[in-house]
C-alpha cells in the first residue's frame, strides 16, 4: 500500500514538472533566469529575458566594474549586496505565482551568489557575510545600469600620544560644512583643520589608510597649555573606509607630538578607571611657609569631591608632593584617579573639596599643569 502511494506522489511529481516545463516554454528566459525555475534542460534559453532584460547576461561587464572599484582596497573578506528595481521582483513574482512555483532562489540572490563566486576565483579572498572588510553594493536602475559601491569595514588603533609643545589643544573643532562626516571642503577629515593633536594624529592615520573621518576616543584630556609627557596618554581611534588595513605599527611625528599606534579590535572605554600623574605650577596671593608644604604634602590617601553633571563625584589622591619655586610659588606632583579637574582643584571653586586655596587660606591659581604619566586600571 505505502509503495503504491509512493508511486503516485512520484508520478504527480513528473507530472507537476512536465507542465511547469511546458508552461515556462510561453515565456522568453536567459539560460540564468531557467536555472532558478526549471531543473531540466529541456527548455531552451532565449532573448530577450522576461525576467531581468538582460541583467544577468552581463554578469561579465558587472564583473570589470566591481574588480575596477576594489583595485585600491587591500581586503581579506567580503560581501556583495544588490539594490535591483521593483519591475524585476514584479514580473519574476508575477510569473511563479501563475506558474505555481515556489521555494526557488530569487533573483537578487542569484546575482549576486553569482558575483561573488567569480570574485573569490579572481581575487582568491573569501566571502564572509558576517564581518566583511569590504562590503560591495551594486544598485541597477530601470534600464540595467548598474552603480558598483565599495565601503571598506572601518579599522580601529589604539596608542599613546606625548605632547611636548605648549600651546596645541588635544580636540580639533569638526568642519562647518559637514559637522564631522567627512566632505570634499575638509578632504573627507572631518575636521577643520589639523591645529591639534587630534589634527595632527588624523591627517597622518588618513595618509597612512587612504581613509576619512577618524573617529577618536580619549582616556582623560589635558589643558591646550599643558605638556604630555612619560608613556603618553591613550587613546584610540576608528578610520572609515580604509583602502589599506595591513597595518602594524603607524607613527606619527611633528608639531611638538610624537605617536605610536598598533591595531586593536577595540576602542578604549572613556569611562575606564585610569590615574593620573601630575606637576601643577601654582601661584599663591600671599607668601608661602614651610607649613604649607606640609599642608600639601598631606593630600596624599585623602579624597576630593565635586559636583560634575548634578552628581557628586569623587577622586582619590594617591600620592603628593610640594616643592617651592618662590615666595608664593610651588609645583604640587600628584598622583590622582582620572577626571580629577586640576584649575579647579587649585583655584578653590566652592563645589570642590578640598582644594588647595582652601587648605592653605591663600587664594591660589594654575598656572600650568603638566601631565607626566597616565596608567590604565
Amino acid at each position: 500500500m505505502e509503495t503504491f502511494s509512493g508511486n503516485l506522489v512520484a508520478a504527480a511529481l513528473v507530472v507537476d514538472a512536465k507542465s511547469t516545463v511546458l508552461q515556462l516554454k510561453q515565456y522568453k528566459l536567459c539560460k540564468y533566469c531557467l536555472e532558478r525555475h526549471t531543473d531540466t534542460g529541456r527548455v531552451k534559453p532565449d532573448r530577450p529575458c522576461y525576467i531581468c532584460r538582460g541583467l544577468m547576461d552581463s554578469l561579465d561587464s558587472i564583473m570589470d566594474r566591481i574588480m575596477a572599484a576594489v583595485q585600491d582596497y587591500e581586503f581579506d573578506t567580503f560581501v556583495v549586496g544588490a539594490t535591483l528595481p521593483t519591475q524585476i521582483y514584479e514580473r519574476e513574482d508575477a510569473m511563479r505565482a501563475r506558474l505555481k512555483i515556489r521555494g526557488r532562489e530569487s533573483i537578487k540572490n542569484h546575482l549576486t551568489r553569482e558575483l561573488g563566486t567569480r570574485l573569490v576565483w579572481l581575487t582568491k579572498r573569501k566571502a564572509d557575510y558576517m564581518k566583511p572588510d569590504i562590503t560591495i553594493s551594486l544598485a541597477v536602475d530601470k534600464e540595467n545600469n548598474v552603480d558598483v559601491a565599495v565601503k571598506s569595514r572601518p579599522v580601529a588603533l589604539a596608542g599613546r600620544y606625548v605632547k611636548k609643545s605648549r600651546g596645541l589643544p588635544q580636540k580639533q573643532d569638526k568642519c562647518p560644512h559637514c559637522e564631522g562626516k567627512g566632505c570634499d571642503s575638509c578632504n573627507n577629515s572631518g575636521l577643520s583643520g589639523y591645529a591639534s593633536v587630534e589634527g595632527i594624529i588624523a591627517k597622518e592615520l588618513m595618509a597612512v589608510t587612504k581613509g576619512q573621518a577618524p573617529k577618536f576616543s580619549w582616556i582623560g584630556s589635558e589643558d591646550q597649555k599643558s605638556l604630555v609627557l612619560g608613556s603618553g596618554r591613550p587613546f584610540s581611534v576608528r578610520v572609515f573606509d580604509p583602502k589599506k588595513r595591513e597595518l602594524k605599527k603607524v607613527r606619527v611625528k611633528g608639531n611638538g607630538v610624537s605617536a605610536t599606534m598598533s591595531m586593536h579590535e577595540d576602542i578604549l572605554e572613556p569611562q575606564a578607571r585610569f590615574t593620573v600623574k601630575t606637576r601643577i605650577h601654582t601661584r599663591c596671593a600671599s607668601p608661602l611657609t614651610k607649613q604649607d608644604l606640609k599642608k600639601l604634602n598631606s593630600l596624599a590617601g585623602s579624597d576630593v569631591s565635586f559636583e560634575n553633571r548634578s552628581r557628586i563625584a569623587t577622586k582619590r589622591i594617591y600620592s603628593a608632593r610640594a616643592r617651592q619655586l618662590g615666595s608664593n610659588e610651588f609645583t604640587l606632583t600628584i598622583t590622582a584617579d582620572g577626571g580629577l579637574m586640576i584649575k579647579q582643584f587649585v583655584g578653590g571653586e566652592e563645589y570642590m573639596k578640598p582644594n588647595i586655596s582652601e587648605i592653605l587660606g591663600n587664594k591660589c591659581e594654575c598656572v600650568t599643569f603638566d601631565i607626566l604619566d597616565v596608567e590604565l586600571q
